[in-house]
């Protein structure tokens, strides 16, 4: 009966510690029921008279890896014991999307690369994307901005990295209490602003541009960010 049988689940889940081996006899049809109680009390079956055990279905492998990144990237570090990573806020993609940015760490690109490249299941390799944008410069004086996206549900998750805002509020407690606060994301507890003007108010030292050769500028992380600002509300 294969995964229709009523004992799949329990057994499934029991042979990833057993590692069950199928063995088969003939037998006449007519001495099959005979058979079958000689053996159910020869081999006494691990599931037989016990209950049916119902499971919950599992959680779709794209929330899983999600769920995953969101916990690695706000489990305290001896580097990091406060704020590990912080998700500014969010806004409304143009196609409806729940779009959540997220500062890291330059030291956690790791995390989110190891899950771009790794040989995940086709569905998390395909919820990750490359999203482009010229952040509202002239395309003659400018590379286009790029970062990985990943999308499940109608969330959009960026991930983008600012060290030296991560370093400040890490080192300063009075500004990490102002600013500061745990909400929760896919039942996920993480680092978020409370209030947006914390960009006017705290000194962020801007990366250099890098300049092609057609002249063209580089655009950097603080430039998407300030270009996003105007549309980013802060989680509740």
């Amino acid at each position: 009966m294969g995964k229709s049988h009523h004992r799949y689940p329990q057994l499934s889940r029991s042979n990833r510690k057993r590692g069950y081996k199928i063995y088969w006899k003939e037998f006449p049809i007519d001495s099959l029921i005979e058979k079958e109680k000689y053996y159910i009390n020869l081999f006494k079956p691990e599931l037989n008279g016990c209950k049916v055990k119902k499971y919950l279905p599992s959680l779709p492998q794209v929330e899983r890896e999600i769920k995953r990144l969101l916990k690695a990237l706000n489990t305290p570090t001896l580097l990091f014991p406060f704020v590990r990573s912080l998700v500014v806020g969010e806004y409304e993609g143009s196609d409806g999307a729940r779009c959540i940015i997220i500062l890291r760490n330059s030291n956690d690109f790791k995390i989110t690369g190891y899950s771009i490249m790794k040989k995940n299941s086709k569905q998390v390799r395909n919820a990750w994307s490359t999203y482009i944008s010229y952040c509202g410069k002239d395309k003659e004086y400018y590379q286009p901005y790029s970062m990985y996206v990943y999308s499940v549900y109608n969330y959009r998750f960026e991930f983008i990295e600012l060290p030296n805002f991560i370093y400040y509020l890490e080192a300063n407690t009075n500004a990490r209490e102002q600013y500061v606060k745990t909400v929760e994301i896919l039942r996920v507890k993480v680092k978020a602003l409370r209030y947006l003007d914390i960009f006017t108010e705290v000194p962020i030292e801007e990366e250099r541009f890098y300049i092609d050769q057609q002249r063209r500028k580089h655009l950097r992380n603080i430039d998407y960010l300030n270009w996003r600002r105007h549309l980013i509300k802060c989680l509740r």
